[in-house]
């Protein structure tokens, strides 16, 4: 099976190596280079990448462990998302920009995919699970809004090893056929005071324009 996985970075990282782990193609898109400022929460890159495109190493570090992975230099976007995720099991967002969630999100949503969208921020985050026929991101957010970022705000490095990892586990069993959690949020208020998250089950909103079919 094929998973396709938004963002190489705090997120990215442990999202990538738990599905190549579990015996996934892994695809990898993101735009960025390594910053010295990732390192403390990107525990996949080390000094010397530096520099380097984020998507290529991560791959990179997935084969090295015994997987499958192609890591592209590239900005997730409607017009190449056909070719990127149409032959996927699953899309998984771990990516620090608002719109592009919506923008996987509501692609997964139009194209009946399972799919995934992971934050984190600070000391806590969240994954929200979709699938076809489930409420979906738009149904909860409704809309980017401006928002603090890992850059900005900070975020504690373990909570994206958290974080991260129930993103790819709900991935895991999406991709397998398990939507039980499709619709719901697992939210890590403050992973110094517990690691257990709350799931949060939503419903679809009857407005939300993810759904509506197109004329």
């Amino acid at each position: 099976m094929i998973a396709l996985v938004v963002g190489a970075g705090g997120l990215g990282g442990p999202l990538a190596l738990g599905l190549g782990a579990a015996g996934f193609d892994v695809r990898i898109v993101d735009p960025d280079v390594v910053e010295t400022s990732n390192l403390h929460r990107q525990i996949q890159f080390t000094p010397t990448h530096v520099g380097q495109p984020k998507a290529a190493l991560l791959a990179g570090e997935v084969v090295r462990r015994g997987g499958s992975a192609k890591g592209y230099r590239m900005r997730w976007t409607a017009e190449d998302a056909e070719d990127l995720a149409a032959d996927c099991a699953v899309v998984v967002d771990g990516s620090d920009d608002p719109a592009t969630k919506f923008a996987v999100a509501d692609w997964a949503v139009a194209n009946e995919k399972p799919y995934v969208i992971a934050a984190a921020l600070r000391f806590g985050g969240n994954a929200l699970a979709g699938a076809p026929g489930s409420s979906c991101y738009r149904c909860l957010f409704e809309e980017p809004a401006a928002a603090a970022s890992c850059e900005s705000a900070g975020v504690l490095g373990p909570v994206v090893g958290a974080v991260g990892g129930v993103a790819a586990a709900l991935a895991i069993g999406l991709a397998r056929g398990d939507a039980s959690h499709a619709g719901s949020i697992f939210v890590f208020d403050d992973l110094r005071r517990s690691h257990v998250p709350r799931i949060v089950r939503f419903e679809r909103r009857a407005d939300c324009p993810a759904h509506r079919k197109p004329n």
